[in-house]
């Protein structure tokens, strides 16, 4: 299992199969490595990135940030589809304290179907979201990844 510190906040351990993303490759897939930090796990074909904002005044609440991003999303990929809405734990919490949504798209000039789950929640200062991108066909078989990786966040 590998071990990485984001922003200085927030700590995720995931497993050996994923190499970290280059700004290159950040820039590919979500337009900038600002704020950003990403692996890729090319055999299985799965993309987990975490990116952070500073919450503003008027937006202090991770479901107004959950939307924002997801209205973004919905109108730059193609055929976007939410799926499901939904709450969850992050690092050992008593009471959910993330916000989630889960989603597909086609991905441009492709048949395939990604699966993303885009997990949003507020530490310290800033929202964090975590994506969680697979391939549909084998979404299912790799959504335990995702809860490992959610439940082994640790917050500084």
């Amino acid at each position: 299992m590998s071990n990485v510190m984001i922003n200085n906040e927030i700590g995720i351990t995931f497993a050996d199969s994923f190499s970290e993303m280059s700004e290159q490759e950040l820039t590919r897939y979500f337009g900038s490595p600002a704020d950003r930090w990403g692996a890729y796990d090319a055999e299985r074909h799965i993309i987990l990135s975490v990116g952070w904002k500073k919450a503003g005044f008027l937006q202090s609440d991770p479901e107004m940030h959950l939307f924002e991003l997801q209205s973004r999303l919905r109108r730059s990929l193609l055929n976007f589809q939410q799926i499901t809405t939904y709450k969850t734990k992050i690092a050992s919490a008593k009471k959910d304290n993330a916000s989630g949504v889960r989603f597909e798209y086609r991905v441009k000039d492709s048949v395939r179907v990604h699966v993303v789950d885009l997990i949003v929640f507020k530490h310290k200062k800033n929202f964090y979201a975590v994506y969680f991108v697979s391939r549909k066909a084998n979404a299912a078989a790799v959504r335990t990844d995702l809860q490992q990786i959610l439940q082994s966040v640790t917050l500084n």
